[in-house]
C-alpha cells in the first residue's frame, strides 16, 4: 500500500493517532499508536529525512584550498 496521505495527530494528551489514506481511496485509516511507537516514528523519521536531503557528495583530492599537499608525508 501506498499514502497518499500519512500524519499523526494527538486527539487528547496521551493519545496518538497515525493517520493514513491509501493512494486511490478517499477513506483515512487511524490506528492509536503508544507513545514509545510515536518516539520511535519520530526519531527514526527525523534520522531517515536527513539522510536523504543532506547527502554531499565528497570527492577526494590531493590538494587543500590553496593548490598544495600540506599533509605529512610518510617517511
Amino acid at each position: 500500500m501506498i499514502a497518499k496521505l500519512a500524519y499523526l495527530t494527538s486527539p487528547a494528551p496521551g493519545r496518538y493517532l497515525l493517520n493514513i489514506q491509501p493512494f486511490g481511496s478517499d477513506d483515512l485509516l487511524r490506528f492509536e499508536i503508544a507513545q514509545c511507537h510515536l518516539a520511535n516514528i519520530v526519531i527514526t523519521g527525523t534520522s531517515l529525512a536527513l539522510s536523504e536531503s543532506n547527502r554531499v557528495p565528497v570527492t577526494p583530492t590531493k590538494e587543500n584550498a590553496h593548490g598544495s599537499d600540506r599533509r605529512q608525508q610518510p617517511a
